[in-house]
Parts: C-alpha cells; structure tokens; sequence
C-alpha cells in the first residue's frame, strides 16, 4: 500500500471481497458439485473467514473494502441457473467454474460502484 500512496498519493484504494460461493447451509448442492453438506458448509464458513481477513487488512492499510457477499447472498453456485451468480462445477452458462457468470459480474460491479459512490 505504500507504493501505490507514493507513486498515486490521490487513489482511492479498494479491496474486493468474495461473493457466495456455496450457500451457509450447504443445502442444493448434492446434485451440481456433489458436495456434501457438511463439506459445502465447512467451504462456506472459511470463505467467511477469508473475507473476514481481507476486510480487517483494508482497513488496517487505509484501503475500502467492497463486499460481494450481502448481495450475492441465494445466488451461490447451487442455486438455480436463472438466479445464481456463480457458475457451478459444469457451468451452464458462459463461465469458468466456480467464478461469476455473466450476471455475478453484473451484480458484483454494482457493489463496487455502490461503494465507491459511483452511480451506474
């Protein structure tokens, strides 16, 4: 962070959290990823973890911090094809798998225009 203050000492730095990957239940996910509940549940509380992290280390350096994840939230990958934001195991849509579709791309920059207080 203190290169970028020094060589852009006007940017607004951000960091980006992690949207839903699997729901905080487990629940759906037998069928696209094969995943226990238990497994999709563990997966899910250290993606929480993880974003946890990443927020206490933006603030720790000065940098903003965008979540992903409250508006992602029963748009994971297993949900349903018309709702989710990220892509199962075999996407069904235009996606690598486990990364945001076209609609998770949508609904993530929407939190970072919303948080950097850019209208869209």
């Amino acid at each position: 962070m203190a290169e970028v203050k020094r060589r852009a000492p006007k940017a607004r730095v951000y960091v980006v959290g992690y949207p839903a990957i699997l729901p905080a239940g487990g629940s759906g996910c037998a069928a696209d990823l094969t995943l226990a509940p238990g497994d999709a549940t563990y997966l899910h509380d250290k993606e929480q973890q993880l974003n946890a992290e990443l927020r206490k280390r933006a603030q720790e350096a000065g940098a903003g911090y965008v979540d992903t994840y409250k508006p992602s939230v029963g748009r994971d990958a297993c949900s349903g094809r018309d709702t989710r934001w990220i892509e199962p195991l075999l996407p069904s849509l235009p996606a690598a798998p486990m990364h945001p579709d076209e609609r998770g791309a949508r609904g993530i920059a929407d939190a970072v225009l919303h948080t950097v207080g850019t209208p869209r």
